[in-house]
């Protein structure tokens, strides 16, 4: 279950951070329907040092996912030494 749990997280990691990375930069961003109730908040969202920020927001959880995925594999060659 632990096993399960860690690939489902690293896969998590890295679908977040993908998200994060190319999103702010696409048209979807741009035509986000929450942004037509809020019409106040749509020149920071839509301001290119807001989107540099999500990116690395993508960058910092794509990093954890790779940090995740060393761990893991390490944590699979320490029980495959100790069988």
């Amino acid at each position: 279950m632990s096993r399960l749990f860690s690939i489902a997280a690293i896969f998590f990691c890295f679908e977040i951070g993908l998200f994060l990375v190319f999103i702010p930069w696409s048209e979807l961003w741009e035509g986000n329907y929450l942004l037509y109730y809020i019409p106040n908040f749509r020149p920071v969202i839509l301001h290119n040092v807001f989107r540099a920020g999500v990116t690395g927001l993508g960058a910092i959880d794509i990093l954890i996912g790779i940090s995740e995925l060393r761990h893991f594999v390490r944590s699979l060659r320490v029980d495959q030494a100790a069988d």
